[in-house]
């Protein structure tokens, strides 16, 4: 990834999603454009105490999913060095390693992970330096602008830390932790996280758009922007972010009939890869498909229908069934 910002200084990445960027999610996003994806966040402590198998369902290698980055949570350097090892042996494809400081969720919080080693930055330091000694490939960190509010002095303090510490590049959601995901993105605290280091900082928050892409690289001068929520039912947004950010043209929206045909792509990589039982693997499918099923006449009749199906092979013949309602199109 380093390399591809180096050359490209608009990179376009598909961020950690947890539950969401699985192989399949990654896999549909490469085809739509994306340049570099982030596997989903793995927790530390369930990756050196669970069973090896249960680690492999969301780490899973694959041929074409690379360029690739692992993500993880956790607030003790000595577990997690142990975590990385054990997640580069389960899928030594992974090319970059991120620290994940940014998880705002109260569950994570309440393990002092996340967002939460914004306030203890110390740790979080050493956690950078540990795996950065320790191991062969890039260490990267991903924060967020504050805490509890927004101190822009706090945090390129942290900034300046992570990077002394060896942090090879920084990403940046531009909410605080208490934000969540609501209210606006602070585009002014990551411009300022990129004036004062010296390392290549990508902006993440509110890309559902390839404008909205666009404004986050002008507003900020980040060396690339992370997309997240922006591509769940959406994936052709990567394609036409870059489309957009090379051209100025913005490329049509996909007719009901692509956006179907993607979806069930999409699903039929849920069910050749997921690791898991058919009850789990239908519940995963019914998620995905409400991703895309919505904006169209009768939406709302087919996602509570969709919300019904029992079997991987219902859910495919419904998606048909949907496909060929005139009404729907209409």
């Amino acid at each position: 990834m380093l390399a591809l910002i180096a050359s490209n200084p608009k990179t376009i990445i598909a961020g950690s999603l947890a539950g969401c960027s699985d192989l399949a999610f990654r896999l549909i996003a490469r085809e739509q454009g994306a340049e570099f994806c982030f596997l989903e966040m793995s927790d530390s402590n369930s990756l050196v105490y669970a069973s090896r198998e249960k680690a492999k369902e969301t780490l899973l290698p694959h041929p074409k999913d690379v360029p690739v980055a692992a993500q993880l949570l956790g607030d003790d350097p000595v577990v997690m060095l142990k975590a990385a090892r054990r997640l580069l042996e389960i899928n030594p494809q992974v090319s970059i390693l991120d620290i994940n400081a940014a998880c705002p969720m109260r569950k994570v919080i309440k393990k002092f992970s996340g967002a939460y080693l914004l306030q203890t930055p110390a740790i979080l330091c050493r956690i950078i330096d540990r795996l950065a000694a320790a191991l062969a490939l890039p260490i990267t960190v991903k924060l967020r602008i504050g805490y509890a509010k927004r101190d822009v002095d706090k945090i390129v303090g942290i900034a300046r830390q992570c990077e002394q510490a060896g942090a090879q590049a920084i990403f940046v959601h531009g909410r605080t932790q208490a934000q969540l995901y609501s209210g606006g993105i602070d585009y002014a605290s990551i411009k300022a996280i990129k004036e004062n280091v010296k390392i290549p900082v990508i902006a993440s928050g509110n890309i559902f758009s390839p404008q909205k892409a666009k404004e986050m690289l002008e507003l900020t001068g980040s060396d690339g922007v992370w997309v997240a929520r922006g591509a769940l039912g959406n994936p052709w947004i990567f394609r036409q972010i870059k489309t957009f950010l090379t051209s100025g043209g913005l490329l049509r929206e996909p007719s009901f009939a692509e956006k179907m045909e993607v979806l069930k792509r999409h699903l039929s990589y849920v069910d050749k890869y997921k690791l898991l039982p058919p009850r789990s693997k239908v519940g995963i499918g019914r998620k995905v498909a409400l991703w895309y099923l919505k904006g169209f006449k009768h939406a709302a009749a087919v996602r509570a229908a969709t919300c019904r199906i029992q079997t991987m092979d219902e859910l495919f013949l419904l998606l048909d069934r949907i496909a060929k309602m005139p009404e729907v199109l209409a």
